[in-house]
């Protein structure tokens, strides 16, 4: 039931679109949707990518103006660790202060710690938290808040107080701050710098400054940050300092982390609706990178208005041009329907009817000639149609009126007899060959004659050959056994022996022979027709392989020896279009040394052997 059901309905979805109209609206149709589809993805492809082009370069352009005024700040805190060296006399108590008493290191402890005091009032900075001073020992000299030391050891086994002893004089940035209780609090990060005599590698201080995360959350509000935009700082170790949104820090996203991994860059981390652009360059002052990262809703939500507006633009202009397209399709399609209606009634004999014609185009004008064929047509057929009826009667009756082939049998057998009894052999050898040969030609309709019937003929057709040319003419034999019963199309041999007669031997001053082999090969039959006559040219025999190789609907085939020879052009045609790919053909001549033809047939061919 099934089956049935899907039979249907494919039939008449066939039907349905053997209809000029249903197939001209279907074009009208696909070609609309395929050219506003086309428009609009283009549209929305060069937006998008223009779009996405100009948000990554902007993303990192962002990064590299942070990354400039983070370095900025990061400088000026520099400078503000500087201060003992603006004056010798600290310098020269850095120096001394492990050979001074108590009274004088703390003298000094106070000193120092008003310098900075000072410093760090007079340049304000918004984000400074406190500051500590460590003498080379670890041991706390000063700070500016109520700070509880911790041991000396502990100081100089910390991590930021090594790197910043390794740095020599550089000054070492540290984030985030959670491993001592120095670095507990609101403090986000911390810069330390180590202050000594150059002359003196040993006794040094390291002024230690921490910092909230102020700055980064300034940076944070920047007015060319979308609203979901966000700005992480990260350590020389890939470690966050500073993340200005409530998402998870980066420790949790170990992915994206890795491919920061370079000076600078950008790339699209995540899938989907979590998808973000990723882009971070590293401060070459503190080796710190400052990563933007901006969801792709974000950066791509105007584009969803252009998508939108895209949408309903696409689709008015479709609903238009489809209302359109239909006018002017009827309009195509009503005149054809019109014409196809006509030729119906036609068909059905109404020979009276006519198509109204209404246009001037090319529909017009097949109407009009439409009109004007019906007009003959009628004529014709009450006038010549008639007329020609009786002539085809009359030309037939004279066809039955030829000369019945019964009677050339009689009159040859009459001049048999008469040879017989005048004793002139060769005339009646003559007309005996030339009653077999006619006989064989109409006393039966078979197209498909055996190999050995077709000798008999040959033999016939020889005998009078022969007395012609008398000791001109020699004719050979050389036939396999087996092959005698080989079934072959009627008339085969007679035309390509005639051939080999007519303008091999003939032509030729001496004697010639014709000789004809049949041998076996694999699963085929050679059928070899060979004379040593007067041969052809290259030029002649290229011309014969030409008209060989034309569409048999293109030419007259000759009937006779005089219309150029009813031989290899027939022979070959009657085998194509009865055998196609099934048999060969072949012909190779050479002027002066004779002709060849040879035809190869499959014993596995579509012939049906007599019976």
């Amino acid at each position: 039931m099934r089956f049935h059901l899907s039979k249907g309905i494919l039939g008449a979805a066939r039907s349905l679109f053997t209809s000029i109209r249903v197939t001209l609206h279907l074009s009208y149709f696909v070609v609309i949707l395929l050219g506003i589809t086309l428009v609009g993805t283009v549209s929305f492809y060069v937006s998008y990518q223009s779009m996405l082009e100009r948000v990554e370069s902007a993303s990192f352009q962002i990064v590299r103006q942070i990354e400039k005024n983070m370095d900025n700040d990061f400088q000026n805190k520099r400078n503000l660790l500087l201060a003992p060296y603006y004056n010798q006399e600290y310098i020269d108590g850095i120096n001394a202060y492990a050979t001074m008493d108590e009274q004088a290191q703390f003298l000094f402890r106070q000193k120092i710690g008003d310098l900075f005091l000072k410093s760090f009032n007079i340049t304000p900075i918004r984000d400074f938290k406190r500051f500590q001073i460590y003498y080379s020992s670890g041991e706390l000299l000063n700070a500016s808040d109520a700070y509880k030391a911790v041991a000396a050891k502990d100081v100089q086994n910390a991590d930021w107080f090594r790197q910043t002893v390794a740095k020599d004089g550089r000054v070492h940035f540290n984030g985030p701050l959670t491993s001592t209780p120095a670095e507990t609090g609101e403090a986000a990060y911390s810069s330390s710098l180590l202050i000594r005599d150059f002359s003196n590698p040993v006794n040094f201080i390291i002024v230690r400054a921490e910092y909230n995360d102020e700055l980064f959350r300034s940076i944070g509000q920047n007015d060319n940050l979308s609203a979901s935009s966000r700005i992480i700082i990260l350590n020389e170790h890939n470690q966050q300092v500073y993340g200005s949104s409530e998402r998870p820090d980066t420790a949790s996203e170990p992915g994206m982390l890795s491919l920061i991994n370079s000076e600078s860059g950008k790339f699209w981390y995540g899938s989907g609706q979590d998808e973000r652009l990723v882009a971070y360059t590293r401060s070459e002052y503190s080796n710190w990178k400052v990563v933007l990262v901006t969801p792709k809703k974000e950066i791509f939500g105007p584009l969803d208005q252009i998508k939108t507006t895209t949408l309903v633009t696409a689709l008015i202009a479709f609903v238009v041009t489809l209302c359109i397209s239909l006018l002017f399709g009827r309009s195509i399609t009503n005149p054809i329907l019109d014409l196809y209606k006509t030729v119906n009634r036609v068909k059905r004999g109404d020979f009276s009817v006519r198509v109204h014609v209404r246009r001037s185009d090319e529909i017009g004008r097949i109407a009009t000639n439409f009109n004007d064929m019906q007009d003959e047509l009628q004529t014709l057929i009450e006038s010549k149609y008639v007329y020609q009826i009786k002539l085809q009667q009359v030309e037939l009756a004279m066809l039955y009126s030829q000369i019945n082939p019964h009677f050339l049998y009689n009159t040859l057998d009459s001049i048999k007899a008469m040879a017989d009894y005048y004793k002139v052999e060769d005339i009646g050898d003559m007309a005996q060959s030339l009653a077999d040969m006619f006989r064989y030609n109409t006393k039966s309709k078979d197209e498909v004659v055996t190999l050995r019937d077709e000798l008999e003929q040959i033999d016939a057709y020889m005998n009078i050959q022969r007395t012609r040319f008398e000791d001109k003419l020699a004719y050979e034999l050389d036939i396999e056994e087996e092959l005698y019963t080989f079934a072959i199309l009627k008339m085969t041999l007679q035309p390509l022996v005639e051939n080999a007669v007519f303008y091999g031997v003939e032509q030729k001053l001496g004697k010639s022979t014709i000789r004809i082999t049949a041998r076996k090969e694999d699963n085929h039959m050679l059928l070899t027709i060979s004379d040593d006559g007067v041969g052809m040219s290259a030029e002649r025999l290229q011309e014969i392989h030409a008209r060989l190789g034309e569409p048999f609907y293109m030419e007259h085939l000759p009937v006779a020896a005089s219309e150029g020879g009813i031989g290899l052009r027939n022979v070959y045609a009657r085998y194509a279009i009865r055998l196609g790919d099934q048999f060969e053909f072949q012909i190779d001549s050479q002027a002066g040394q004779g002709t060849t033809v040879t035809l190869k047939l499959s014993a596995e061919n579509s012939l049906t052997k007599p019976q």
